[in-house]
């Protein structure tokens, strides 16, 4: 097998392997599920990450589900990264066992989500099966499209902006180009960056996903739709969010296929600036902030310096709006 392993991040250089995963069932009702690395069959020029036996064991208990062990064993050089994230990913946190286990959770959630005969929402509203089932497959195209588009794959070519600018560390690349019937075609600018803030990661998570207080950050007040998914787990915390056409939220909510609904998600990632229990001092946050735009302007060859600056200016202005609030108090 050849796999990728990356963050929700460009700044943390992604991992690949080839690996053997072998499968084997015992009797007791246990499943045991092992991957080693394969670069002695497979060599590369410069080898800097290997899969040592990893996995997990599997173990039913009664009716009630499954109790997942899980185990990672890596060898990796961590000479290239980036000062931001280097406690995390040298300490073995930020690729730890305990982020597998959150997958496996939030995938599980999502299911019982989708199979749940009733679901209110917050404001007591009752969606039909049909509509449900549709929001929650856009929801999650929504987020694979995000984490798909910022992380450090081997398909994703990022560029940095001059050194001029003022916000730091920016990385920006092209997306694919957006065709809509009856509008001009247009590329799609994808640009992130990350900085670190003294608060939790609850504290940040909770000013970011709440609808009255995220506006706070914007510097555009305009009233607009949009469809967001967010979640937090020690590991991390996300928040997706892509603008909605009132029609299509229509189609959607009564069953409407979402792979004909055009998204374009943007968000933040959140992640402890340290592992628990490391070093001193409390643990803060990384906040990793990425974006999506449309520009009919730039090519995949040119990019103007009106389109650089306003990349600037979004991200300055969002990350000053942030630290003012969480630092500040300004809610």
């Amino acid at each position: 097998m050849l796999a990728e392993f990356h963050q929700c991040t460009p700044l943390i250089p992604a991992r690949q392997s080839y690996f053997a995963r072998y499968c084997k069932k015992h009797t007791n009702g246990t499943w045991g599920v092992v991957d080693v690395s394969l670069e002695s069959l497979f060599p590369y020029p410069q080898v800097r990450f290997r899969r040592r036996p990893s996995g997990c064991v599997i173990q039913e208990v009664g009716n009630r589900g499954s109790e997942v062990t899980w185990i990672e064993h890596v060898e990796v050089d961590s000479r290239s990264l980036h000062a931001l994230f280097r406690p995390i990913v040298s300490s073995g946190f930020a690729f730890s066992a305990k982020r597998w286990i959150a997958t496996i959770n939030r995938h599980c959630q999502w299911l019982t989500t989708s199979m749940a005969r009733i679901a209110p929402t917050t404001d007591g509203v009752l969606i039909p099966q049909e509509g449900r089932e549709s929001l929650l497959k856009l929801a999650e195209k929504m987020t694979k499209n995000f984490f798909n588009n910022i992380n450090s794959c081997s398909e994703n070519v990022w560029s940095g902006l001059p050194q001029n600018f003022a916000t730091q560390d920016v990385r920006l690349r092209y997306g694919n180009i957006l065709k809509v019937p009856g509008k001009p075609s247009g590329n799609i600018v994808i640009f992130t960056t990350s900085t670190q803030i003294p608060v939790p990661m609850e504290v940040l998570f909770d000013f970011l996903r709440h609808e009255r207080t995220r506006n706070r950050s914007s510097p555009n007040k305009i009233e607009i739709l949009y469809l967001q998914e967010s979640y937090t787990d020690e590991t991390g915390s996300y928040i997706v969010y892509a603008s909605m056409d009132i029609m299509a939220m229509s189609k959607i909510l009564n069953g409407g296929n979402p792979k004909f609904v055009s998204i374009l998600p943007s968000g933040f990632s959140i992640m402890p600036d340290k592992a628990p229990g490391q070093g001193d001092g409390a643990v803060g946050s990384i906040l990793t902030l990425a974006f999506q735009s449309v520009d009919r302007l730039s090519n995949k060859e040119y990019m103007p310096s009106s389109t650089l600056k306003i990349i600037d200016a979004i991200l300055s202005t969002t990350i000053a709006s942030i630290k003012d609030a969480m630092l500040f108090g300004i809610r």
